[in-house]
């Protein structure tokens, strides 16, 4: 079984994009199908702001339905994004074999990579008159 250089509860810093230097920790890991070999892998990360999704307020065959307002997670690529250590210096990952077990240790500092406990932001909707 594989083990993923990324996952949920590590500590990270985003590298490049529009939020880059943000420190934060990743929520999900969502992978996405390309094609039949071709996978993708997109990223939550906290500290980053959710997407705000408008809806109007519409009559409808004589039924009214009122506006909102939805909060979405924004998802980050995985390439954008690189693990740190506890000074938050960047370092890349290894996997090591250790009492029969995968571990992922920092190339930086040979410490085991520490998985935090994840608070999960909820989706949000605010009806609207």
């Amino acid at each position: 079984m594989s083990i993923s250089k990324i996952q949920t509860g590590d500590k990270v810093k985003v590298i490049s994009g529009k939020y880059k230097g943000t420190i934060g920790v990743v929520t999900t890991v969502n992978k996405h199908r390309i094609s039949k070999y071709v996978f993708t892998k997109r990223i939550t990360v906290t500290n980053i702001p959710q997407i705000v999704k408008y809806r109007k307020a519409v009559n409808y065959q004589g039924e009214s339905y009122p506006g909102s307002q939805t909060y979405i997670d924004r998802t980050l690529d995985i390439s954008n994004v690189s693990l740190i250590t506890e000074k938050n210096e960047i370092s890349k990952s290894k996997i090591d074999i250790i009492e029969g077990k995968k571990v992922r240790i920092l190339k930086k500092d040979s410490t085991p990579v520490i998985r935090e406990k994840i608070v999960k932001k909820t989706e949000k909707t605010k009806e609207l008159k």
